[in-house]
Parts: structure tokens; C-alpha cells; sequence
């Protein structure tokens, strides 16, 4: 059977009352229908304040959670029946957005950036911990405050005082980065944007850019050292033209002349050496390779170098090449040859590097001895060592920068020019190898190129 509407159901009762005062009226007169009437509607009176009183009890229950309505009869059931339905879908609506944000707080706090979260006053309502970790903020004690306050830094005052202009995209205040060092750490630096948020609030994002800036300092220093490099041989060049411009050749000697142009060709050489190293760094930096890795025997490849050194050295060294023993010792009558897998004229060059830097620091009738051998690891070793002029302990860990050099004048002279030791390293760490550096000042220096024992084999030749 179905029920009438509660707005018709709650006529029932006082139908009810109203059929019962009648009957009483006609039986027992007026006096008996008074009390009647007045007991049903004491009755019905006492009825609406049961279930008003439940339903204020319920209303003082939380609203965190669920709690059931109290039941009801008649209309009062139905009532409190749709309130019951209603309040379940707000507390499944309240779950959901709690949920949601949760999730969005989680996925703030794994940002790899520092997220803050400002009011209308630019107070702090909300920061991941990254930001926290990066501006020195604790969140429970400096919710509420202003972060200039706690960031004392002039720039980012004037920079939160700039007006985003709403969300326009072209506002040129909210492209604009503020790049500032980490409070917590000195080291790191850190690039500021900020965006509207909600009702005149902003939204404040910290990024790790100090690797970023790092990349950008580097790239100055080098083409400012580039740019040095290449101005003093071309002074030169230019300021020998000048003098032979202005000056009559009946007036200059014939020597003197060809003098000039061999200075001027020494000083050419230097700037084509200068370029080829820059190249070659270039490509060794971008990763590019213009040969396959191949499998090459390692003493033809030493007997070479060390037949060039002696070239370069014109006699004014003892060079010697020192093989480990299976290079020279036979098993049955066949020799035991070891081969390196990689580039070879890549290799070959960083080998050569080293060598010309020994040439160039060995005073005439020293000793230059390189060798190779395999270590316990069975790794190969190729090491340079020479009695030159040596190099101070506080040197080493830079001689592999670009245009680092511990005698400008000295290097200069010698024709290097100050990018050898980073091809060295840029070569061994395309083939995952490493160079390792001992020097005495005034004993001699001994520089090995450790290759990898992956890259080792061994074979009867």
C-alpha cells in the first residue's frame, strides 16, 4: 500500500482527536469533549516535542562523521528519513574532498620544488616541507606569519610587493623569477616565482637552480678564457703586421723580417692548436662520436707514443717504455697480449696528452718513463712518469678545469694550451675510466689513466 505524503499523514492524528471529541460530546456532553480535546492535544503537543528534542541532540553530534538521525513516526519518520539520506551524501561528499586534498597535499610535498602557500597580507598559510628545508620555515610555529619576516632578504620584499595584475597571462610581474641564496644552505640557490591564488592570495615556487647557475658561471669563465687565450697571440700577430705595414722593407733588415714572421707563425700555431683542443673537448663533451669502439692491441699502441715522445723531445729525455711482464714473457712461444676495447684514436690522443705535458715540465735530461700494467682488479694502468718540476698539493684537484694552469707564463711558453688534462678527463670518462694524480714539487709528477676492467682482455697473440 502506498503511503500519502507526510504534509497529508500529519493530519491524522488531529482528524483523529477531532472524531474522538465528537463522540465524547454527544455521549458524556461538553465538559467530556473539553478533556478530550484537551488530552489529544496535549498528547500530539508532547508527540512534536519528543522527536523536536531527539533532533536537537542530534544537531550538537560531529560533523567529522556519520551519525545516525534518531527514528520517527509518521510524518516525523519520513522527515528524519530524507535528513538521514541527506546528511549520508554530505558526509560522502565531505570524505571525497578530504580525500582530495590529501591527495594534493601529498603530491605538493613530493614535489621536487618548494611550495608556498600566501594570503592576501603575503602570511604564510601552507609550505611543503622542501620549502621548509630550503627557507629555514618551521610550519607550526610561523603559520601566519609574513615570510619577509622570516626571510630577511630586501629583494624579496620588493618582489612580493608586485602586483600579479588578476591572472593575466602576459603580466610580466608573474614571469618574473627572483633568484636568491638558500637560507638553510649556503651553497644552493634558488629561483622564486610566484601566482595568484585564491581570494588575493599567491601561490610562491622554489626551484634548485644552483647547478643551473653553476653551468652559466662556468660558461662566462670559459668564454672569458677563451677570449684571453686567443687575444694575446693575435696582439701579437696584428701588432708584427703593423710594424712591417708601416715600416719600408729597404729600412728592415732581411732577418729581422723573417724573424717577425716566424713569430707570427709560432703564435698562429699556438691559436690552431688552441681551436683544434676546442673542438675536440667540444665534441667530447657533447657526447658525439665520430668512430666506433673497436678491440686494440695496447704495445703497438705504447711503442708508437713512445717513439713520438722521443721525437717530440728531440733527444733532450730518456723516454723509456716500461710492458708488464705478460707483454713481454711467452708461454710455450706465444706471447700473451693484452687489448683495450674503446676508441682508440681517442685513447691515443689522452695518452699523447699526457706525455706532452711531461715533455713540457721536464727539465733537459730528465727521465720520462710511461708504462703499462694490470692491477690486481684487472684493470689497466697506463701511467706517465716523469722527473719534472712537480706540482703543489693545493693544484691537483683543479688541473683537470679548462685553462686551469699553476704557471701561466711557464705553460704559455711551452706551447700548451691549458686544455690537455680536461680532454685526458672528458676521454677516460667516455670509456668509464678515471685519472689519478701523484706529484712532488720539485721531485717529478706521475699521472695514470686507469681503464676499467670490462674494457681489459687478455689473448695469446
Amino acid at each position: 500500500m502506498t503511503l500519502p505524503p507526510p504534509h497529508s499523514r500529519g493530519w491524522v492524528l488531529p482528524s483523529i482527536i477531532v472524531v474522538l471529541t465528537l463522540i465524547a460530546g454527544g455521549l458524556g456532553g461538553v465538559w467530556a469533549a473539553l478533556i478530550v480535546l484537551a488530552s489529544g492535544f496535549a498528547g500530539v503537543t508532547a508527540f512534536h516535542l519528543m522527536h523536536l528534542y531527539r533532533l536537537q541532540r542530534w544537531t550538537k553530534s560531529s560533523l567529522e562523521q556519520y551519525v545516525p538521525l534518531p527514528e520517527g513516526v509518521g510524518g516525523w519518520g519520513d522527515v528524519l528519513a530524507a535528513l538521514s539520506r541527506r546528511e549520508q551524501k554530505r558526509v560522502a561528499f565531505q570524505a571525497m574532498q578530504k580525500q582530495t586534498i590529501e591527495q594534493f597535499r601529498r603530491m605538493a610535498e613530493a614535489l621536487p620544488s618548494g611550495v608556498i602557500v600566501l594570503d592576501a597580507r603575503r602570511h604564510i598559510e601552507w609550505a611543503n616541507p622542501r620549502a621548509q628545508q630550503w627557507l629555514a620555515i618551521n610550519l607550526e610555529k610561523d603559520r601566519g606569519q609574513p615570510l619577509s619576516n622570516l626571510v630577511r632578504i630586501p629583494e624579496l620584499r620588493r618582489f612580493l610587493a608586485d602586483d600579479l595584475n588578476g591572472a593575466l597571462p602576459g603580466n610580466e610581474a608573474a614571469q618574473r623569477a627572483l633568484v636568491i641564496p638558500s637560507v638553510f644552505d649556503t651553497g644552493k640557490t634558488l629561483a622564486l616565482q610566484q601566482v595568484p591564488f585564491g581570494q588575493g592570495g599567491r601561490l610562491l615556487l622554489a626551484r634548485d637552480v644552483t647547478q643551473y647557475e653553476a653551468a652559466a658561471r662556468l660558461r662566462r669563465d670559459f668564454i672569458a678564457s677563451v677570449s684571453h687565450e686567443l687575444k694575446t697571440p693575435l696582439t701579437v700577430i696584428v701588432g708584427f703586421l703593423e710594424m712591417l705595414e708601416e715600416t719600408p722593407a729597404a729600412e728592415m733588415p732581411e732577418e729581422t723580417r723573417a724573424h717577425y714572421f716566424e713569430l707570427m707563425r709560432t703564435q698562429a700555431n699556438s691559436m690552431q692548436r688552441l681551436v683544434d683542443d676546442l673542438l675536440t673537448l667540444s665534441a667530447l663533451e657533447s657526447g658525439s662520436r665520430e668512430k666506433e669502439e673497436e678491440t686494440f692491441a695496447v704495445k703497438p699502441l705504447l711503442e708508437s707514443l713512445q717513439q713520438q715522445t722521443q721525437a717530440l723531445s728531440q733527444d733532450k729525455h730518456t723516454v723509456t717504455l716500461i710492458l708488464s711482464e705478460e707483454e713481454t714473457q711467452t708461454e710455450t712461444g706465444t706471447q700473451v697480449e693484452t687489448q683495450i676495447h674503446g676508441v682508440r684514436d681517442e685513447l691515443a690522443s689522452a695518452f699523447n696528452n699526457l706525455l706532452t705535458n711531461a715533455v713540457r715540465y721536464t727539465p733537459e735530461g730528465g727521465n720520462i718513463e710511461l708504462s703499462w700494467k694490470i692491477d690486481g682488479e684487472g684493470r689497466g694502468i697506463f701511467a706517465v712518469r716523469d722527473t719534472g718540476i712537480g706540482i703543489a698539493a693545493e693544484h691537483l684537484p683543479r688541473l683537470t678545469e679548462r685553462f686551469y694552469r699553476v704557471d701561466r707564463g711557464r705553460s704559455r711558453a711551452s706551447g700548451g694550451t691549458g686544455l690537455g688534462l680536461a680532454i685526458v678527463k672528458h676521454v677516460l670518462l667516455r670509456h668509464q675510466g678515471e685519472l689519478a694524480i701523484d706529484s712532488r714539487v720539485g721531485k717529478g709528477s706521475t699521472f695514470s689513466a686507469i681503464i676499467p676492467a670490462v674494457r681489459v682482455s687478455r689473448q695469446k697473440a
